[in-house]
């Protein structure tokens, strides 16, 4: 499939106006489905794992507290099924950039459940931690605003608001999340988070590339996409993560025999990451 507009005059007329909402992307999909059937048929093996883990431990937070182990991994680990499915979808419409930005929060979810898996007391207290300075430094900049404007009233409950949650947070300091995902998640969790968000999610000079369409010794011009030969490196990060997602929720609601199956997808999924011409990464 070309990465640019069809030489049929109604199909451009349709992606010039419309530009990757276009209908005729939806027919795009199916050669997208092909071309790169390997690794959709992966995703698939890996959603299915997740979704029987799901299924078999959805109610063994029966009675506890939600904010007690299992219910918040469940939470984080929905959350991460969720988005696993959001990037297939865009990857079979040959969003690949955006399906790989999606794919950090899923590898932000592994990281977070791996902590839960060694430390759960520690890793509950740093999410709550993390939550809380979060929403004091929103109403600090609320405050910055509507000092500006002259809002008083809103500037008084914002230090209303952030005295409540400084009295919750009890002087925890806010978690370093260097240091949390490379303690916690794999070996290598941190390093490709740091890919996902380097040159697919923030704004860089990196993630930017992909929209170069290079037309000469520094000459170039800029695309719009989609941009279907990263399907394969977006679904990679994207199975991956979910791969250590389900294995450290299966550990946490000691389901022994999904964690081996979880880990049994580690070999074949870099096998496939292994076989990917250079051009698809």
């Amino acid at each position: 499939m070309s990465e640019v507009p069809e030489d049929d005059p109604v199909v451009r007329a349709s992606l010039l106006e419309q530009g990757l909402l276009s209908p005729v992307i939806e027919e795009w999909r199916v050669h997208y489905l092909v071309q790169h059937a390997e690794w959709f048929d992966f995703a698939h093996t890996v959603n299915k794992l997740a979704m029987k883990l799901w299924i078999a431990h959805w109610d063994d937070m029966q009675g506890e507290k939600i904010t007690a182990l299992k219910p918040t991994a469940s939470r984080v680990f929905v959350r991460a099924i969720n988005n696993f499915a959001a990037t297939v979808i865009l990857c079979e419409r040959g969003l690949a950039i955006e399906a790989a930005a999606l794919a950090r929060s899923i590898s932000e979810a592994s990281i977070w459940l791996g902590y839960m898996v060694e430390k759960p007391d520690k890793a509950l207290s740093d999410l709550e931690a993390d939550d809380l300075h979060n929403f004091i430094g929103r109403h600090k900049e609320l405050r910055r605003v509507s000092e500006k404007s002259g809002d008083t009233a809103s500037v008084a409950y914002t230090h209303v608001e952030e005295k409540k949650l400084r009295a919750a947070l009890n002087g925890r300091n806010k978690p370093n999340w260097q240091t949390i995902a490379q303690d916690y998640g794999s070996s290598s969790s941190y390093m490709k988070f740091r890919i996902i968000s380097g040159f697919y999610s923030h704004l860089s000079v990196a993630s930017l590339q992909h929209h170069i369409h290079k037309s000469g010794d520094d000459t170039a011009f800029n695309i719009l996409g989609p941009h279907s030969t990263q399907i394969p490196h977006a679904l990679y990060f994207a199975c991956d993560a979910l791969t250590y997602c389900g294995a450290a929720y299966s550990v946490i609601v000691d389901d022994h025999p999904l964690t081996q199956a979880f880990h049994d997808t580690i070999k074949p999924l870099n096998d496939l990451r292994n076989a990917m011409p250079p051009q698809s990464a």
